[in-house]
C-alpha cells in the first residue's frame, strides 16, 4: 500500500472497503483514513493475513520485482481472491527499448542496479508461468513522459501523434517505449496445468 496514495484515489472514485498490506508501515497520516484495515507481513513468505475468498480485487503496484519468492506471494493472491476475482499488478517492462538499450550499453536493467531493492526480473515466460493460474484479462504500458523532452522528445512526441491514431501501430509504439506493465488477472475457478 505504499504511503497511502492509491488508497486515497481509489476512495475519491467511490471505493471505501480498502484494506492495506505491506512488508512495513509506509502509510502516511493524511492517507491512513481511506484505509479500513491495514496488516504488514513479508509477502515472500508469510501468508496475506485474511481468509480465503475475502477480497474481490487485489492490487500490488511494483510488488513482485521486490520479493525473494514472487510465486508464494501469487498463491496467496488466489487464495485471498473471490473465485474470478481480479488481479491488478504492475512489473518492470525489461523488454523496452529504453531498458534494451540500457542493458545493451552498461549490462544491466535501469530498474534492477544495485542501489535499487528490484531483486527478480520477470521475462515474458517467467510471467506467464508466475501468473499460469490466472486469466489475462488485459496488459497496457505506461510511457514516461520524459521520453518526450528535449529535441528527440520533441521528434517522438509529433510521430507518436501521427502514428498512434492507428490502434495496432499505438500498441506497438507502448510495447517499445513502456516502462512498466499493467495486467489485469482475473483468478480461474479451477487450477490450470
Amino acid at each position: 500500500i505504499g504511503n497511502g496514495e492509491l488508497a486515497r484515489q481509489l476512495s475519491n472514485e467511490g471505493l471505501k472497503n480498502i484494506f492495506g498490506l505491506d512488508i512495513d508501515d509506509y502509510l502516511s497520516n493524511e492517507n491512513r483514513g481511506f484505509v479500513k484495515e491495514f496488516k504488514t507481513a513479508d509477502l515472500s513468505c508469510e501468508k496475506i493475513p485474511w481468509q480465503d475468498g475475502s477480497f474481490e480485487i487485489a492490487t500490488a503496484w511494483c510488488v513482485l520485482p521486490h520479493l525473494e519468492n514472487p510465486h508464494f506471494f501469487v498463491r496467496e493472491i488466489s487464495r485471498v481472491l473471490k473465485p474470478g476475482g481480479l488481479f491488478i499488478l504492475s512489473i518492470p517492462h525489461v523488454l523496452s527499448k529504453a531498458s534494451l538499450n540500457y542493458f545493451g550499453k552498461y549490462g544491466d536493467f535501469p530498474r534492477y542496479l544495485a542501489s535499487t531493492n528490484h531483486i527478480t526480473v520477470f521475462t515474458p515466460g517467467s510471467f506467464k508461468n508466475l501468473v499460469r493460474n490466472f486469466k489475462v484479462v488485459n496488459m497496457e504500458y505506461m510511457i514516461d513522459n520524459r521520453i518526450f523532452s528535449g529535441a528527440k522528445g520533441g521528434l517522438r512526441k509529433s510521430l507518436f501523434g501521427i502514428l498512434c491514431s492507428n490502434s495496432v501501430t499505438k500498441r506497438y509504439i507502448n510495447k517499445l517505449w513502456g516502462y512498466n506493465q499493467i495486467w489485469i488477472l482475473s483468478k480461474e475457478t479451477k487450477c490450470q496445468q
